[in-house]
This record gives C-alpha cells, sequence and structure tokens, in this order.
C-alpha cells in the first residue's frame, strides 16, 4: 500500500482514538457511569486496528522516507495528542482502579470485623477444643 494512504488511515485512526480517548477521561470524572461500558469496547476495538496498523507500518522499511512531509508532519502533531491524551487517561484509570480497590478493602474488612472469631474444629470434633467423649457407634452389613 502507498505509504501515503497508509498515513491518511492511521492519522485518521489516532483522531478517532483522541477524541475516544477525551470522550473517556471525560466520563473517568463521573463516578458509575453507565456510558463508560461501550466507550471501553470501542476503545479496545480501535486500539487493534491501530496495532495492526502500526505493525504492517514497521513491516515497511521505506515507510517514513517515502512519506510526504506534511503527511509526516500531521501524523507526529496527532501522535502527540494522542500520547498527551494517553497519559493522562492511564492516570485517571489508575485513581479509579484504586478508590475501587479501597472500597473493596473497607468492605473486606468489615465483614471479617463483623463475623467475629470462628473456631474451626479440633481433633475431637469439638468445636472449642476440648475432648468430647461419643459413643461408639456400629454398622450393620447386612442392611
Amino acid at each position: 500500500m502507498n505509504p501515503n494512504v497508509r498515513a491518511h488511515n492511521l492519522i485518521a485512526l489516532m483522531e478517532d482514538l483522541v477524541d475516544l480517548l477525551q470522550r473517556e477521561n471525560a466520563l473517568l470524572e463521573r463516578p458509575r457511569s453507565t456510558e463508560l461500558g461501550p466507550v471501553i469496547e470501542e476503545k479496545q476495538a480501535l486500539f487493534k486496528l491501530y496495532e495492526e496498523q502500526v505493525h504492517a507500518i514497521a513491516q515497511d522499511a521505506t515507510f517514513a522516507s517515502d512519506l510526504e512531509p506534511d503527511l509526516r508532519e500531521r501524523m507526529k502533531d496527532v501522535g502527540s495528542r494522542f500520547e498527551d491524551l494517553a497519559r493522562v487517561n492511564e492516570r485517571k484509570l489508575k485513581l479509579v482502579s484504586d478508590a475501587s480497590q479501597k472500597i473493596v478493602d473497607v468492605i473486606a474488612d468489615a465483614a471479617r470485623r463483623a463475623s467475629g472469631h470462628v473456631e474451626g474444629y479440633g481433633k475431637t470434633g469439638d468445636s472449642r477444643g476440648r475432648p468430647v467423649r461419643s459413643a461408639p457407634v456400629a454398622l450393620n452389613r447386612s442392611c
């Protein structure tokens, strides 16, 4: 494929990713946004396409040298915006993840405290660990 066509395709895809990252970053500001699920699915699909295109470009040794200078500059500009938003997105996702983990930890700790201390059964079958006398049991195999 012509490097300029490939560059146009990659630029369009990166612009879509920039728009999507802006939307996702805004949604991450709102707790429990129901709109986040579809955005994440779209993000995964776009990143798959992005990886495929970058891999194809990496296989073309003459891509950079055959590229028109204005396209090269446009790719740099879009790439820079994309990287900046990706870093912001990474930080926001980490904050959300850390906050969720703290909530889970607090709930787990409260559940442990609420359940109290539960003793297990000892060797003798007694839950308090002291020996218990039990009557012998016999089985009749003829039944």
